[in-house]
């Protein structure tokens, strides 16, 4: 069997750096986040993946169980602030240090929704859990050598959204 040069070529990266990098991603199941972790694991490094899908969260973390680095999936609906607290909580319990967090998470409603706190659903998602993860995470970020957080966006939704 001839070795896939991209997998040599990561090893070799990994080896050469000889440093995993850990990175968070929000909205890691799908979209940008996805691709991004799997990018990440297949060059070496560790991807904690954060999402509400768990099919799709251990679809990933069985994809990177055949590359150099690896993934983490950790369950979590972030349009409800006790949740993403809960969650920014156990992963700076979990990592001593994390290079870099990306916040992915988007689910854009059309119809005014508001969660069980209270508070709009999307500004809830786009707005207070990018928030907690910043800041309650950055802690373990100021560890890291050269740490990063990625804020993706995206155009807003086409149809106007119902507030009444």
């Amino acid at each position: 069997m001839k070795p896939d040069r991209q997998v040599c070529f990561s090893v070799l990266l990994c080896m050469l750096r000889n440093v995993t990098r850990t990175y968070v991603i929000t909205g890691g199941t799908d979209g940008i986040g996805a691709a991004l972790a799997r990018t990440l694991f297949r060059r070496g490094d560790k991807a904690v993946v954060v999402g509400t899908n768990p099919k799709k969260g251990e679809q990933l973390v069985a994809e990177a169980a055949a590359t150099p680095g690896s993934a983490a999936f950790v369950k979590a609906d972030l349009s409800l602030v006790a949740n993403t607290r809960r969650t920014v909580d156990k992963l700076a319990e979990e990592y001593t240090a994390i290079d870099g967090v990306v916040l992915c998470a988007r689910f854009m409603r059309s119809r005014r929704s508001v969660t069980a706190e209270g508070f709009e659903d999307n500004f809830a998602l786009f707005y207070l859990s990018r928030l907690l993860f910043s800041y309650g995470l950055r802690g373990r970020l100021e560890k890291s050598d050269r740490p990063v957080i990625v804020n993706v966006a995206g155009p807003g939704h086409d149809t106007p959204v119902a507030w009444d």
